[in-house]
């Protein structure tokens, strides 16, 4: 007598393929979000080492500007007076309103369009465009003062000066007292871009 075998029913290979597919979508979740870490890595640092490369490549030509600043105030001493606004010479006898929390000049401050209307709206015509960067640099140079001060005792109370303020005092033995003339400090904030961009760098220095 022969027994017929029952026929068997294996689920387990099936319960066993649906864990592979959890497992397999798990995996892929993790790989695409590690992707996307890297693209994200990849781009910080071209972004980063492409700012850096621009602020090098502006070194120059924003040197330039600051000795422009220099000749014109030291040097060959064209600007007609200090004490005077002179938009042609990109140049203020106080610091201006409304400057930026690093002191950035309002006119230098925005995006390429917005700084580029108000630095034209005000007079100031200084632009040098460097071919070797491919870069605009626009400037400004004020007085370090809080008004316009013309007389000593204006530029001795409203203005940073070289030297220090002092007291004009003397002594019962001196034999003749030195009048030290006020000299005032001026900041030069250079402004670099690349034309119809949001690239742009800042340079500051004070001259005496």
């Amino acid at each position: 007598m022969t027994l017929a075998a029952a026929p068997l029913f294996l689920r387990a290979p099936r319960r066993q393929r649906g864990v592979v597919l959890f497992v397999a979508l798990i995996a892929m979740v993790i790989l695409s979000l590690a992707g996307v870490a890297l693209v994200r890595a990849v781009d910080t640092s071209m972004g980063a080492a492409g700012n850096l490369a621009f602020r090098q490549s502006t070194i120059a030509p924003v040197n330039e500007a600051i000795e422009e600043a220099v000749n014109v105030i030291f040097k060959a001493k064209t600007l007609p007076a200090t004490n005077v606004d002179n938009p042609a010479f990109n140049y203020y006898a106080s610091l201006q309103p409304n400057e930026s929390k690093n002191g950035v000049p309002d006119v230098l401050r925005g995006s390429y369009a917005t700084m580029t209307a108000a630095y034209t709206g005000a007079g100031l015509t200084g632009v040098h465009n460097d071919a070797v960067s491919a870069t605009e640099v626009r400037w400004v140079v004020e007085r370090v003062c809080n008004m316009a001060a013309t007389t000593k005792e204006e530029l001795i109370e409203h203005c940073d000066l070289v030297p220090p303020k002092v007291v004009s005092a003397g002594t019962d033995n001196e034999y003749k007292k030195v009048d030290l003339p006020p000299i005032p400090i001026f900041r030069v904030t250079v402004r670099a871009d690349i034309p119809n961009t949001n690239t742009a760098t800042y340079a500051q220095t004070f001259v005496k």
